[in-house]
């Protein structure tokens, strides 16, 4: 394998691990712990951090070496801002543009994501993995007819950012909160599950099969706003969670 294709190896592998949250926000990334669980050398993982800095998936200083990037409820509200504006102009487009293969495409994604096991309460890469790639599928099939390419890279690159906050709500709550429990609250628990249900998926598919541009952007204002709700209980959870007996902890 040459060095480039080392590189690019090293590059994907952590990438996708920080995305679906194996390594968790603000976490240290050392070289030589990377190293022995990817098998690949120094010098290439040495570049694919580079990259990934680029990225802002990653960050480096002279004192704490490489790190996974943080999260914060600032930043994500940035972001969900970013997606709403970019996600409900292009869903308008091609609502207003599609045709028959984009619609087919919208309902193949849709039953991909229907048969995809919700990730609550898993911890292993492959559940993580592929309910990310379904649910992220699902978007970006109703985006799929807006002609702006520009729109479409932005929008991916604001996709990546927020898949890593969504792993954080999921599996790394003290990330968000370390004065917070160790594990989510009823509360907090519901709205993730209602983040995962398919309900609110199939009424986005419909309006938009339905041509209704209007329902279609309002629907998807009231999907994106669960994510910003859900990490604002993480933020606001008290540290004595003994009221709460009958909570189920949420691996970290």
């Amino acid at each position: 394998m040459t060095y480039a294709a080392k590189t690019d190896t090293a590059f994907e592998l952590l990438r996708r691990d920080i995305l679906n949250g194996i390594h968790a926000p603000d976490e240290p990334l050392r070289i030589s712990s990377l190293s022995a669980l990817y098998g690949v050398s120094a010098t290439p993982l040495r570049e694919a951090l580079s990259r990934l800095e680029e990225k802002r998936l990653v960050v480096a200083s002279a004192n704490r070496g490489w790190r996974v990037a943080p999260v914060s409820l600032a930043e994500l509200q940035d972001l969900e801002f970013a997606r709403l504006s970019m996600e409900a102009a292009l869903l308008e487009d091609s609502i207003a543009h599609g045709d028959l293969n984009w619609e087919s495409g919208i309902v193949a994604a849709h039953h991909r994501l229907s048969q995809t096991r919700p990730p609550l309460g898993e911890a292993d890469r492959e559940t993580r993995q592929a309910w990310m790639e379904a649910h992220d599928g699902f978007h970006f099939a109703l985006i799929a007819a807006g002609r702006s390419t520009w729109l479409r890279g932005f929008y991916t690159q604001v996709t990546e950012q927020l898949q890593r906050h969504h792993q954080a709500l999921l599996y790394h709550p003290r990330r968000i909160n370390p004065e917070g429990p160790d594990h989510h609250l009823p509360k907090t628990r519901d709205l993730l599950r209602h983040a995962h249900a398919m309900e609110p998926h199939t009424q986005l598919m419909q309006v938009a099969l339905d041509r209704d541009a209007s329902r279609a952007k309002e629907m998807l204002a009231t999907h994106i706003e669960i994510t910003l709700t859900v990490y604002r209980s993480i933020v606001s959870a008290v540290k004595n969670d003994n009221q709460h007996p009958n909570s189920e902890e949420i691996p970290q």
